[in-house]
């Protein structure tokens, strides 16, 4: 604190008024907050002739860190500042200027002001005042941290409260300790899950569990759990109390423009039930014969305007894959649907799709028809199969149900009409509306790259109208359109509700199955994607099919190494899944990447690098990629059918896995005598049972104790090398057993190779 005597004091009492002295003190080096004492209380002034009388103007003040000040370099300053009357004239008006910005921070509270109190301000104030550690700020950092917007007259501290730090540091919300794993999560990714960083728990797993491991190497569930409770996570067993929540987008804003909307129909079943002939019949295409392997292996969308009643309607039809590894499609499409066909062959009956696609449909109470195909065919059993979804809870309405069922054969055309009736009249009886005019919003069905121009995404218009520059937003992704193209390849400037189009929106590629959004603005779309990412990770599961970090970690399995290529993202999804279903008790199947689009020059480095093969579901290498393929001797394959893909994958499996042996009993044989020769000891035996090959395993025992096990090296009979000696001949054998002894008994088997198994 700067303190000045009285003759101190009238001199700059005569020299200045306050406004100089205001903008003195501010520019003094030891300036940091200047506190205003209203109505100060003298103690005493030690001066002879004292014509002062104490004013009601403020006694101004710097802290306690400007307490070495002494008399002589203030003087100084003060004389410097007075020599000329132009120097400070030029500073007067120089302050005036800074003196208006101080006085604007006096009424935010900048300059903080102390309210003396009653009695001897000095005395009852000092020692709080002392216990207070103030820093020299510097006025730029000062402007930034003085945030207080109150008009109070109290003391505000600077130094935020330790104590006040702590809490906010250590205290966490109940939410931020909850946890829900599903899935096996990388060493990188679990670090992200809980906030702790990857050396941490690299170093636990090596001190506490004895496991070496890495950032990319992936923990197993059992060891998620283990880790999560070490750390003090709280683990959940459903992800609806902790998923990040966001207005749903099916909650529309009611408007006097809403329409009747189209519906969208899905087509679920088991695979070979006949969905796409169905579909052909209905649309009088051939959509069959131009499927690889003649099955569906991605969703396909197909309109069709069909007359009922003197109105028309615009049908919307989705076919699905039926293969066990396309869950995720199926669910999907179950997902945006408002009429389900439900297939079953009636040669076939309830298979295990049809039995998934059935819960899809009571779970989320969707409107539905079972169609029955194949009724052309003399060995149908509608009957039974009626019988085995009544066990399910799902009765046809000629049971006593809700369910309409139709027999229909899309060779000869027989009720397809009948069937598509039904779809109208539920369509009808449903009170779906949309608004067109409301900005666009909807799901995303799949995704793929495309080489010419990029990300491209396949999605359906569930509510408004979807523009040409529209702000598009899916999760953490945010883009603009450039492009909307029909299914039928057909350019569009817009699309509204109940449309499938391809869009060309991101520059990268999102998440098959998020819902997306549209902004009337970029700032809005940010603040909702920043938002969002907080929140969720957008990657695919290639993972769970890595080397895992279990409790049990002492079992080392042999990898398979690869490097998986498709077309679409949901092809992708489809394959991992296939491969999740493969046992790898002997041999672990390890993705070094999964993506989808061309074959680039990365992933033939990588291959190299990783000695990984490259297995690729519909998409071809290009000319330069296939000369690098062939220069460096890379496993390159290209599949078109998602069989053919598995079987590969299994036969590379099982030529990593040692051969496995059974053995059965041919002879046996008693040691006579042994004797040496340049080579080693030769047991001189006689076949007592059976026979011995010369390529027989042998076990020998010396008193009832196996004492080895192992193969014949050399077979004689009378010095002649033979290929088997029978009973009750004499022979000569030799192993790499050097201890034979007299009397040893010999046990001669025969090796079969076992068929390799997973």
């Amino acid at each position: 604190m700067v303190t000045m005597d009285y003759e101190q004091y009238n001199i700059f009492r005569n020299s200045f008024d306050q406004m100089h002295l205001i903008s003195f003190l501010y520019n003094v080096e030891y300036y940091d907050d200047i506190l205003f004492l209203k109505d100060p209380k003298i103690i005493s002034i030690n001066v002879s002739n004292s014509n002062f009388v104490a004013e009601s103007s403020d006694i101004i003040s710097v802290d306690d860190k400007n307490k070495n000040v002494n008399s002589l370099k203030f003087d100084k300053k003060y004389r410097s500042s007075t020599n000329t009357d132009d120097k400070d004239s030029v500073k007067t008006k120089k302050n005036k200027g800074k003196l208006g910005k101080i006085k604007n921070k006096n009424d935010n509270s900048s300059i903080k002001k102390l309210t003396a109190k009653s009695g001897d301000l000095f005395n009852n104030e000092i020692d709080s005042r002392s216990t207070l550690k103030l820093r020299k700020v510097s006025l730029k950092n000062k402007k930034n941290k003085l945030t207080n917007e109150n008009n109070n007259d109290e003391i505000i501290l600077k130094d935020i409260d330790k104590e006040d730090v702590n809490q906010k540091s250590i205290a966490f919300s109940e939410s931020s300790k909850n946890l829900f794993i599903d899935e096996p999560l990388s060493i990188k990714e679990f670090s992200l899950k809980i906030n702790i960083s990857e050396a941490e728990l690299i170093t636990y797993l090596f001190l506490d569990r004895g496991i070496s491991a890495t950032i990319n190497e992936v923990l197993d569930l059992n060891m998620c759990t283990h880790l999560a409770e070490h750390y003090g996570f709280k683990l959940l067993k459903s992800k609806s109390n902790y998923a990040y929540s966001s207005n749903s987008i099916s909650e529309y804003k009611s408007s006097s423009l809403m329409i009747k909307k189209s519906p969208i129909i899905t087509i679920l079943g088991h695979v070979d039930h006949g969905k796409t002939t169905l579909l052909d019949s209905i649309l009088r295409t051939n959509l069959v014969d131009k499927e690889k392997g003649g099955i569906t292996q991605s969703i396909s969308a197909h309109e069709i305007f069909y007359q009922y009643q003197e109105s028309e309607f615009k049908l919307l039809f989705l076919d699905t894959p039926g293969h066990e590894s396309f869950k995720s499609m199926r669910l999907r499409g179950a997902k945006i649907t408002d009429i389900v066909l439900l297939i079953i062959a009636s040669d076939d009956g309830l298979k295990p799709q049809t039995i998934e696609s059935i819960n899809y449909i009571k779970e989320m109470n969707l409107d539905c028809i079972v169609v029955f195909t194949k009724s052309d065919k003399l060995n149908n059993n509608i009957q039974k199969i009626k019988e085995d979804l009544a066990s399910y809870n799902f009765l046809c309405n000629d049971w006593g149900g809700s369910i309409n069922c139709i027999a229909v054969s899309a060779f000869n055309g027989n009720n397809i009409d009948k069937l598509l009736s039904q779809v109208c009249e539920i369509s009808k009886s449903q009170k779906l509306f949309v608004d067109p005019q409301q900005l666009a919003s909807g799901i995303i069905i799949d995704a793929f790259v495309d080489k010419k121009q990029g990300p491209i995404v396949i999605l359906i218009v569930q509510n408004g109208t979807l523009r040409m520059y529209d702000i598009i937003v899916s999760e953490n992704f945010v883009g603009r359109v450039k492009s909307i193209i029909s299914f039928s390849g057909i350019k569009l400037k817009l699309a509204g509700p109940s449309s499938v189009i391809k869009v060309l929106c991101f520059s990268s590629v999102p998440k098959a199955g998020s819902n997306f959004l549209v902004f009337s603005n970029e700032k809005e779309a940010k603040k909702y994607s920043n938002s969002y990412s907080n929140h969720q990770q957008n990657s695919l599961p290639a993972n769970i099919l890595n080397k895992r970090i279990s409790p049990n970690n002492t079992i080392h399995h042999k990898q398979l190494r690869l490097i998986i290529k498709s077309d679409t993202q949901g092809s992708l999804e489809a394959i991992i899944d296939l491969l999740s279903n493969i046992s790898q008790e002997k041999v672990q199947i390890n993705i070094i990447a999964a993506s989808f689009g061309n074959i680039s020059n990365n992933d033939i480095h990588l291959s190299m690098t990783t000695k990984s093969s490259i297995l690729a579901f519909n998409v071809n290498a290009l000319p330069q990629i296939s000369s690098l393929i062939k220069k460096y001797s890379i496993n390159f394959n290209i599949f078109y059918v998602i069989y053919d893909l598995l079987e590969y994958v299994k036969n590379l499996m099982l030529e990593l896995i040692d051969p496995e042996y059974s053995i059965a009993l041919t002879g046996n044989a008693s040691v006579q005598t042994v004797f040496k020769m340049n080579k080693g000891l030769v047991a001189g035996c006689i076949v007592t049972n059976g026979k011995i090959n010369a390529e027989s395993y042998i076990h020998v025992y010396r008193k009832n104790i196996i004492v080895h096990k192992g193969y014949i090296l050399s077979l004689k009979y009378m010095k002649n090398d033979v290929k088997e000696v029978l009973s009750p001949s004499e022979c000569g054998l030799m192993s790499d057993f050097q201890e034979w002894e007299q009397s040893d008994l010999i046990e001669a088997y025969d090796t079969i190779i076992k068929e390799k198994e997973l």
